[in-house]
């Protein structure tokens, strides 16, 4: 080979490495809002494994889906970590901050209780208009969409005895139809949501 056709082979591929460094600084990143607090009870350690999702909503990248099944994957804008795994890590922080019971992402070798997290819905629920496709652009319309979130959760003991199970739907306005506004108001719901399952984990022991 040439040195001349070598010179133009890695001209080519460090001009491609230049628009892909490019592209990934365009992309924005977001993570459902928790707070983090000390654990001030020892026991019993929740455990909280990956939440089951969605498959339109399996993937990196914010997916914004309306109740007519209508979805916009936004390419610039996505997810800091897995979804399912910041969904269960939101709600084990929550849970915390509110009980002062240690969440765990790893099942412990003592007793422990189960949180199992299944997202039914993370969609917007757009009124009943003729504009109401999620491809309309933000602030082009009157905006009365909101952003719901319906979750199913079974809180059992290590050994599978099952303590409490119920499906909880929030729902939350949205300002306009953009990535920021949905992570916001679907943070604000699964804050709703784990405070609902904080008043169940009260009295909750492994040993009851």
């Amino acid at each position: 080979m040439s040195p001349r056709v070598l010179l133009l082979g890695l001209s080519v591929l460090l001009s491609g490495c230049i628009i892909f460094d490019k592209k990934s600084e365009a992309v924005t990143f977001y993570q459902l809002a928790a707070p983090a607090a000390p654990t001030t009870r020892v026991a019993p350690i929740l455990y909280v494994p990956r939440a089951i999702l969605p498959s339109a909503l399996r993937r990196p990248n914010i997916v914004i889906l309306d109740d007519n099944g209508w979805v916009r994957v936004e390419d610039a804008h996505r997810w800091v970590a897995p979804l399912d795994r910041a969904v269960a890590e939101a709600v084990g922080r929550h849970l915390t901050a509110q009980t002062g019971l240690p969440a765990a992402s790893q099942a412990p070798a003592e007793d422990h209780l189960v949180l199992l997290l299944t997202v039914d819905k993370m969609e917007v629920f757009a009124p009943a208009t003729p504009g109401r496709s999620l491809f309309s652009l933000p602030g082009a319309t009157a905006n009365n969409d909101t952003a719901v979130m319906q979750v199913t959760f079974r809180l059992e003991k290590s050994d599978g005895t099952l303590l409490s199970g119920q499906t909880l739907t929030h729902s939350h306005p949205l300002k306009e139809r953009s990535p920021s506004e949905f992570v916001l108001s679907q943070s604000a719901n699964l804050a709703t949501i784990s405070a609902d399952i904080a008043k169940l984990l009260a009295n909750a022991s492994p040993t009851k």
